[in-house]
């Protein structure tokens, strides 16, 4: 009669243990970078439709603050280079993208960057260009 409430006593008190091995601490970037996959698109969009005249390379990280339960608790968009007004349409049309993702039950909170980088190129078709060892000079590449 006493062996069933030992032995019950037992499996409760080492499944906790069992189950703390198979929940990580925290969240990994691949599961940062998986549940961003879905929006990523839209993420690029909300960025390249509203810095269209601007010119080069082109910078973006938003900052995830993810809660134990997976909710996404706070997030910040950094636009570095962009006028304030640009930045925060960019933030509102960001923040609208990624309401509906959330992310795996971890441990602890866990905080995360992701940075995106633009390149804003002239446009499509051939980019005219020199290779020269003695350099390119004039508007046309010689033929040396």
């Amino acid at each position: 009669m006493r062996v069933l409430p030992l032995f019950a006593l037992l499996v409760g008190t080492s499944v906790p243990g069992f189950a703390e091995h198979l929940v990580p601490p925290a969240l990994s970037a691949q599961d940062v970078t998986s549940q961003l996959r879905p929006v990523s698109d839209e993420i690029e969009r909300c960025y390249l439709d509203r810095t269209a005249q601007v010119r080069g390379a082109g910078h973006l990280e938003l900052v995830l603050y993810v809660s134990r339960q997976g909710v996404l608790e706070h997030l910040d968009v950094n636009t570095p280079g962009l006028p304030t007004k640009v930045a925060k349409d960019i933030a509102g049309c960001i923040r609208a993208a990624v309401t509906s993702i959330s992310f795996p039950a971890r441990k602890v909170f866990t905080t995360a960057t992701v940075p995106y980088f633009f390149q804003h190129t002239p446009g499509p078709g051939p980019q005219l260009s020199c290779w020269n060892p003695n350099g390119c000079h004039g508007t046309h590449a010689s033929s040396e």
